[in-house]
């Protein structure tokens, strides 16, 4: 994450702008300070923590722009405004300035209001370096690819090689591919491909795989339709099909050490370690039932802005299947910003739930209705309130 570190600091009013950032409002913890900013369409947290002679000004993780250019020449333009005397820094030198969005990389917005279901489509998760998938887009014109990668280098990587490219075919997204199933309509994928996703071996909770993900896969692909698992890992691989044989009706084939028309660098260098390679490819062999766009998530009223901010502590609420965790507040006069995780277990959402002039609301804006956000949205709600 971009950041640098300066002696000093002289904090200007806010708002002002500077280059083509707007600098709204700030709130303020014991521990850091959070900078309302906008930059192009983007907005985003900065984030301020320590005291001179050491201060960090970061960009903040949550509510991290879709490029990380936006975030790096906002930090430029309020080091100059703020008279910083840097001592470190890892943003990008000023001769690389602001670039349009890549308009291959997409919001989760886009999947819900937009996206027209008018091709064969195959989605690649934790698409890496991206030799396998522009190798299905250059070699499957007429299809659309849809690839999912929390790496952002990775995922601005693979963007500018399909724009070099002149792919035309590719949408991507940085987004929990755990969650994303959900937003996809039923029986509408042909393939989803995972290849050597991360073995968590130590934390099997972070897997892709998991009983819920499986069913939604099965849910979204077409009668036909396949989820191909790639891995080098034997714990994955057992763990995998054991997971995919829990369903009713598992469709399984199993290959080893078959090589794929185009290898991740990742299978060369598993090959040259003459480890094994393990496929999985689980076949989905019904149609399942049409589901309803997922709305997002939204707040009615709030009654006790001055109580919130003066009594807050953090909280945490467990259900059976879900979670919220209120962590921290941060606050100026009649505005509050809580950071607060929510969700399933496995797949939590991490968001601000920010309060000014008796408005509430989620940001990032991308708390949509799944399954388990419903349930921990009805507990915030309530405790907001009460």
């Amino acid at each position: 994450m971009p950041n640098f570190i300066t002696k000093t600091i002289a904090k200007p009013p806010l708002p002002f702008s500077s280059g083509r950032c707007d600098f709204l409002w700030e709130v303020n913890s014991k521990n850091s300070n959070y900078i309302f900013t906008r930059c192009e369409e983007e907005k985003f947290f900065i984030q301020i923590k320590g005291e001179s002679p050491k201060v960090i000004v970061k960009g903040e993780k949550i509510s991290r722009p879709s490029q990380v250019i936006f975030l790096q020449n906002a930090l430029e333009e309020y080091a100059k405004k703020a008279s910083c005397d840097i001592i470190s820094s890892n943003i990008t030198p000023a001769s690389n300035r602001l670039k349009e969005k890549n308009p291959i990389i997409k919001e989760i917005d886009f999947f819900v209001q937009n996206f027209v279901f008018d091709k064969e489509l195959l989605v690649e998760i934790g698409f890496g370096s991206g030799r396998h998938l522009l190798y299905q887009a250059k070699n499957n014109p007429d299809k659309l690819i849809i690839g999912i990668e929390i790496h952002k280098p990775s995922l601005e990587q693979v963007a500018k090689q399909c724009t070099i490219l002149g792919l035309k075919n590719v949408v991507l997204i940085d987004y929990d591919s755990r969650i994303f199933m959900e937003f996809l309509r039923s029986n509408s994928i042909s393939k989803i491909f995972i290849h050597f996703p991360v073995p968590w071996d130590k934390k099997p909770h972070r897997r892709v795989i998991s009983p819920y993900f499986v069913n939604e896969a099965l849910r979204v692909l077409k009668a036909g339709g396949t989820l191909e698992l790639r891995t080098d890992s034997d714990e994955y691989y057992a763990y995998s099909l054991d997971v995919f044989m829990q369903n009713p009706r598992a469709d399984v084939r199993i290959f080893k050490n078959f090589d794929l028309e185009i290898s991740s660098k990742y299978e060369d260098r598993w090959k040259k370690l003459e480890k094994n390679i393990y496929d999985i490819v689980l076949t989905n062999t019904q149609l399942h039932t049409e589901n309803s766009p997922l709305p997002k998530l939204s707040f009615d009223y709030l009654n006790n802005i001055d109580k919130i901010m003066r009594d807050f502590t953090p909280k945490l609420f467990r259900g059976e299947d879900f979670f919220v965790h209120f962590e921290e507040i941060h606050t100026a006069h009649d505005r509050a910003v809580i950071k607060t995780a929510f969700g399933a277990y496995e797949r939590a959402e991490h968001l601000f739930i920010i309060i000014e002039d008796d408005k509430i609301s989620y940001f990032p804006d991308r708390a949509y209705a799944v399954k388990a956000n419903k349930k921990a949205h009805e507990i915030i709600k309530k405790w907001l309130n009460e």
